[in-house]
């Protein structure tokens, strides 16, 4: 499984699981995925075959349950929650690169329109 940090996640995660032989890109180190919008991102993740990690559940749990209807299609998506994983905490970005990682061992069966909280 691939995947792709959207940018308020730390660049340093995707650097760790890197490392350990997975396949991640931090949106917050490219432009061009920084400067996307929601729909966009998940867009670009989808057709590079990569699920999105996010805290921005709520616009993100609006455009896959409005892709259906359209007849679009996405490669997953990972909701982190603030409260579990926050950002101003000494245990990240530690605590969400384990989380990651076991989810990454053992990844969703079903490759496609798939939301799974961490």
């Amino acid at each position: 499984m691939k995947l792709l940090l959207d940018v308020h996640h730390s660049h340093l995660i995707a650097e760790a699981l890197s490392q350990g032989g997975h396949d991640l890109v931090a949106a917050s180190l490219d432009p061009a995925l920084a400067d996307l919008g929601d729909d966009e991102l998940l867009r670009a993740a989808t057709c590079d075959g990569r699920a999105v990690v996010t805290e921005n559940a709520r616009d993100f749990d609006r455009i896959v349950r409005a892709w259906p209807a359209t007849g679009e299609h996405h490669a997953g998506v990972i909701v982190t929650s603030p409260r579990r994983y926050h950002r101003g905490s000494r245990s990240y970005p530690a605590n969400l690169t384990a989380a990651l990682r076991a989810l990454l061992t053992s990844p969703p069966q079903n490759p496609a329109d798939w939301v799974h909280w961490v």
